[in-house]
């Protein structure tokens, strides 16, 4: 069988929405998407012991409260059951140490989730940064990153630059346990984090899936997540289940 990977959607106007270029380039690295519906709130358990991959995708603000802030003036929309549902799901993913690719807000989502905090407007406290809300078609790649040395994403860009698109007026602050820095654009806003463990922990700040199409390396940071989900499936098979309590038979190492 092919491994499933939960997807965390969106909330808006009484519709759950998942942005179909998720789905597309999931299904053509030969993983099938698994859209999480508001119930997985409280079926959490239930949805995580039955995939092999998370992917936490974009979206709107977190409630600072998470991370014990108040809100700053130009903090966005928050929405209180889209923030539940997605540390519910991250939470198990984690601890199955189930591999996860989180997408712009699910960068900020796992960062808080680790204990780290975010800027909650770019343009208003971090005035020198860069635009990150690009004004330009989503496959337009906005500004360039430079990718640490030893690393996942330097592995699949195989450079230490590369050209990204930018959606988001938040970023990283202090980061959060167990993640480390691994891309930052020019102005230091930091672009991109990994897990510090052995499994799959990739997120990064810009939406690779709106590149997919037309990049390498957004194909290659889909098509390295999609491998170790198909590793993590096999391994569950063989070892009947990865549920929380068979988390050490399904490490890979």
């Amino acid at each position: 069988m092919k491994p499933l990977v939960l997807v965390t959607p969106s909330f808006e106007r009484g519709r759950l929405m998942v942005r179909r270029e998720y789905l597309q380039a999931l299904q053509d690295e030969g993983v099938l998407p698994w859209p999480i519906s508001i119930e997985a709130i409280e079926e959490a358990e239930a949805y995580c012991n039955n995939a092999h991959g998370l992917l936490l995708s974009g979206g709107g603000d977190i409630d600072p409260l998470f991370y014990h802030q108040q809100p700053h003036v130009a903090l966005g929309e928050v929405d209180p059951d889209r923030d539940r549902l997605d540390f519910a799901i991250l939470a198990r993913a984690l601890q199955r140490q189930m591999p996860i690719l989180a997408i712009c807000r699910g960068l900020q989502v796992l960062n808080v989730a680790r204990g780290g905090t975010l800027i909650q407007d770019l343009p208003r406290q971090r005035p020198q940064a860069l635009r990150h809300q690009q004004r330009a078609p989503r496959w337009h790649k906005s500004h360039s990153i430079d990718i640490c040395e030893g690393t996942m994403l330097r592995q699949i860009y195989r450079n230490s630059t590369g050209q990204v698109n930018s959606f988001h007026h938040q970023a990283v602050d202090r980061v959060g346990k167990d993640l480390e820095v691994v891309a930052r654009s020019n102005d230091g806003v930091i672009e991109a984090l990994e897990g510090l463990g052995k499994n799959f922990v990739m997120a990064v700040q810009w939406h690779p899936e709106d590149l997919y199409n037309n990049d390498l390396e957004a194909r290659g940071l889909f098509r390295a997540f999609a491998e170790s989900c198909i590793e993590y499936e096999k391994i569950c098979r063989v070892t009947g289940g990865c549920s929380s309590e068979q988390t050490n038979p399904c490490d890979p190492d």
